[in-house]
């Protein structure tokens, strides 16, 4: 079985110097063995190559040693590895021909002059540069009887190649008479205008030539293996040169004669299949390592294909051939002004072998194994490694329709030695972007960009990539820097707590500095020119700065509609700010000078104007956060923000923004209503007018304010069955006291409340300032069974109560209370699990518990809380607890004495400044928290019956 061993490839590579003139007149293998005179001598080759190539690094068509010129079908060191069809023709000539010979031939490559000329003439050959559409022109009216080209022959056989480059057209013109005609490689020619150097001599035994092929070919249909070629290169762009190009490649070291017979695109809309009979015939069998290339570009001497199956190139959609499934990738084929293709294996765009010339910058190897290098000049730099590549700076760009619309840039430091760019790839966003087309030098400690669009007129060492990012960015993105031949890769990851607020009003005004640790450019170091537009970054520089750190103040938030909170800070100070949340994530801001106070949204909106600094979009996803950060005088602060309902409480649901407050008045809303958003009270980034606060103190007629108490302040005090008003001082700023000699009543048990008006405050203001001896302390509303309801109250005072002088009602109706016997005597009713009560008795001893339940009731569910000593006792004449307690409802509790009603215990306490309704549904039961007033709802705790 004939193999194709890469071995020997790599040997021949690594070994490689300059050909000389001579070889001390031995003659090489690749020349006839017989002498060679002034005649051409024309020899095909087909299943040969060099089993120990020669050591030479010769891209050139034609060698000259020993007088004799030999002209080749491929540049030499290809043709030495080229196992498929190949030929020579060698010719004996006088050095001043040869050199006449090698100027014509570099004609193909590059045209010095206008209209440059070659003309030699022997004795039975001749050959002459003229124009590709000239020789066509000049061949219209003949037919040759024997034409070669795209490697099918006219009688239909085809020659198969390892390379998929286009041999030199073979024509026998007449029995005697061939011509071979050299094309150049330069894709930047028009067709018809490209340079074309036609040889004309005596034909060789073409019936030899066919018949070598024929043999051959039958020898390696006979061991080929039926597999498919794998996907190995693809390229698509209109504007260069290459056109379009799909590349299959047979890896292996064995022949394959793949036995599928169209290629099929897989994508959302279906499969679409490709076939012909050039690609049925050229794909048949696939030498050791060979390519197959597919092309839109008939420059490329491909198998023709149209566009409208190349178009999806570069996309993530599915390529079949056979059995061999090629999953294509995003990928950009132009990068500013380079071009490159994208490879599943590569090497250094530089060492790279590229067979074919354009004007553009382009990194590709259509019709070449990937692998295949070039040898690089003594002189030629060490490639550089993705371990000596280091991020110092990354800027996300500024929107394109701002008025300065900088374009985003990744900068780069080498910190390595001297070295070359153009072997690594930088992949980003699952996308491969390779450095450089061509060898770029970059010197130790020398910085370079990848931007997104070029800085024109900066001077920087760039390279227009075009990656996406969003117009918010708060982080360093995450990316790789890989080795192109050996995939060694070098991961870049930055912290994902870590957010960069650089976004102020609607530009990004800072890139993010990366040296040791990240934080928002400071002025030190920024580029001038950007600074006096309000930009703080250096592209293209890089030093060592230090992070001026300094502290800030909460002054303002609110948590619900249009979400916003603002810091407060010395006007003089610059620097980075930072706070972090309780789920560890950390927030960084340049604070400027003059600027006091600056305001924080992830929603900008009229209600917060347009001068705010941007949050990530879910940073109140889960409700406003905890903020952990250092003050102006440097001690670390946290502010907790509560349970939801408080602050709706304390904002009017969202109306008012809050204020943070000292303990323990913790908030106060704003009194300021927002200029731009009607019905709001806010002032973000503006000064702060904050509501008067209250909060009674453990000390009797002692309240806690967040400012003076003025004469404005009106306080009173009473219930429903009265109100008078009181005296009360501001003895400080955060102090108010109230005289509370003047608290005289009738009734020294009846419940008292203390009401505050202010024209500063924004909702009624009062506190409980005296309870009753009885207090109601848990309640059930809506058991399974309506009749089944009760109220629960105890004995918190020094003295025995008789409930016969208390009363129950709900919002409608009120009615007296009796011992459970003396309406229902004789009977001794249980609880839901056999509970009992004592039913006989009114009088409630100190620390005694009773159950008030509706007449209707039995078999009620107590809580663990219930005692055979409590208490039952039911309402004197009607079937339910006042009108039937409802849910939200509230319940009070009075005591009649002396022709008088008293208030003595309250749920809901709708005789106060603070009245509430607690809900439940059917099966809950409401208990008041161990040592709690009862004058809010967080006093009171929600459970569900037990079945």
């Amino acid at each position: 079985m004939i193999r194709f061993h890469f071995f020997y490839l790599y040997l021949f590579l690594s070994n490689i110097y300059f050909l000389s003139c001579h070889s001390e007149g031995k003659t090489p293998f690749y020349f006839p063995n017989g002498g060679v005179g002034e005649s051409p001598v024309f020899r095909f080759s087909y299943g040969k190559q060099s089993e120990v190539p020669e050591k030479k690094n010769e891209t050139s068509w034609m060698l000259y040693e020993d007088g004799v010129l030999c002209l080749f079908s491929l540049p030499f060191s290809l043709y030495q590895l080229e196992l498929g069809a190949k030929f020579q023709i060698c010719l004996r000539m006088e050095e001043k021909a040869y050199f006449r010979w090698k100027e014509g031939f570099a004609s193909l490559e590059n045209r010095k002059a206008e209209y440059p000329h070659f003309f030699e003439v022997g004795n039975d050959w001749q050959i002459r540069l003229t124009e590709f559409g000239k020789w066509q022109k000049e061949r219209e009216n003949t037919t040759p009887i024997l034409e070669w080209k795209h490697q099918i022959w006219s009688t239909g056989l085809v020659s198969y190649q390892v390379f998929a480059l286009p041999h030199p057209l073979f024509l026998q013109k007449t029995t005697e008479e061939c011509e071979v005609v050299f094309r150049t490689n330069d894709l930047s020619e028009s067709e018809k205008k490209s340079p074309a150097i036609v040889f004309t001599f005596s034909c060789p035994d073409t019936h030899a030539i066919l018949e070598s092929i024929q043999i051959q070919n039958d020898r390696w249909f006979l061991e080929c293996q039926p597999n498919s070629p794998v996907g190995s290169e693809v390229f698509r762009h209109s504007e260069s040169s290459y056109g379009r190009y799909l590349e299959w490649e047979n890896p292996t070291d064995e022949i394959l004669c793949p036995r599928a017979e169209t290629l099929e695109w897989e994508d959302e809309g279906g499969v679409t299949q490709f076939q012909s009979d050039e690609f049925f015939k050229r794909s048949r069998l696939i030498l050791p390592h060979g390519i197959l290339l597919l092309s839109d570009e008939g420059k490329l001497q491909g198998i023709p294909i149209p566009k409208l199956y190349l178009s999806s190139l570069g996309t993530r959609n599915v390529i079949r051939f056979g059995e061999t499934r090629y999953q294509d990738s995003k990928f950009s084929f132009r990068q500013g002004d380079e071009f490159f293709s994208s490879q599943t294996s590569s090497t250094s765009c530089r060492d790279q072998w590229n067979f074919w010339k354009t004007k553009e910058n382009f990194c590709g190897n259509p019709g070449i194994p990937n692998a295949l290098e070039r040898i690089p000049s003594p002189e030629s730099l060490p490639h550089c490694s993705p371990e000596q590549i280091y991020l110092t700076e990354f800027y996300p760009g500024n929107q394109t329709d701002s008025q300065f619309p900088f374009p985003g840039f990744f900068e780069f430091q080498n910190r390595g030695t001297r070295c070359d760019l153009s072997g690594l790839n930088w992949i980003f966003d699952d996308t491969i972007f390779p450095f450089s087309t061509k060898e770029t030098i970059l010197e130790q400690d020398a910085l370079f960009l990848f931007v997104r669009k070029p800085w024109t007129g900066w001077g920087y060492l760039e390279k227009e990539k075009p990656f996406s990012l969003p117009q918010l960015v708060f982080q360093i993105p995450s990316f790789l820097i890989q080795t192109r031949k050996t995939k060694k890769t070098k991961t870049f990851l930055f912290p994902e707590d870590h957010f960069h607020l650089l976004r102020n009003t609607n530009s990004n005004l800072h890139s993010i500095y990366q040296n040791e640790e990240e934080f928002p450019h400071p002025r030190e170091g920024a580029n001038s020119i950007l600074l006096s537009l309000g930009f703080q970054m250096s592209p293209g520089t890089h030093k060592p700065i230090s992070k001026p750190k300094l502290g800030g103040e909460l002054l303002e938030f609110s948590p619900f509609q249009f979400p916003f909170f603002d810091f407060g800070f010395h006007t003089n100070e610059e620097g980075v700010f930072s706070f972090r949340t309780e789920s560890s994530q950390e927030f960084f801001l340049w604070k400027p000078k003059s600027q006091s106070i600056v305001s924080f949204t992830n929603l900008p909106s009229v209600c917060n104007g347009d001068r705010v600094v941007h949050l990530p979009d879910r940073f109140f996803s889960g409700g406003f956060p905890s903020l952990f950060f250092q003050g102006r005088d440097g001690k670390q602060m946290v502010h907790s923000f509560g349970e939801e309902t408080l602050l709706q409480e304390l904002s009017k649901k969202g109306v008012h923004s809050l204020h943070p407050e000292d303990p323990p008045i913790f908030f106060s809303a704003s009194l300021h209503p927002s200029p731009n958003c009607s019905g709001y009270f806010r002032t973000p980034g503006a000064e702060k007018v904050r509501s008067l606060e209250i909060r009674k103190s453990e000390i009797s007629g002692l309240y806690h304010t967040n400012a003076s108490v003025d004469k404005q302040a009106v306080v009173q005090w009473g219930n429903q069955r009265f109100r008078l008003e009181g005296n009360g001082n501001s003895i400080s700023p955060l102090f108010f006291q109230l005289d509370l000699t003047s608290f005289v009543t009738e009734n020294q048990s009846e419940q008292i409340y203390s009401y505050f008006s202010h024209p500063n405050l924004i909702r009624p203001l009062g506190f409980l300032e005296r309870i009753g001896p009885v207090q109601i302390e848990a309640i059930y509303p809506n058991p399974y069974e309506a009749q089944n309801e009760w109220v629960y109250l105890c004995n918190r005072s020094q003295f025995t109560e008789d409930l016969r002088m208390y009363r129950i009602e709900d919002e409608v109706s009120s009615d007296p209370l009796v011992p459970y016997q003396t309406r229902f005597p004789g009977k001794d009713p249980k609880g839901k699990q056999g509970n009992g009560f004592v039913s006989n008795e009114s009088l409630l001893a100190p620390g005694q518990c009773a159950w008030i339940v509706d007449p209707d009731g039995k078999d009620w569910y107590l809580p663990i809380f219930h005692k055979e000593s409590d208490l039952l006792l039911t309402v004197s004449s009607t079937q339910t607890i006042g009108n039937g307690i409802s849910s939200g409802e509230s319940v009070q509790l009075r005591k009649e004495e002396n022709g008088k009603t008293y208030l003595i215990s309250s749920f809901g306490h709708p005789e106060s400044a603070f009245v509430f309704r607690k809900t439940v549904v059917t099966g809950e039961y409401i208990w008041l928290k161990q040592d709690r007033e009862g004058t809010s709802l967080d006093d009171y705790e929600t459970f569900r019956e037990e079945n």
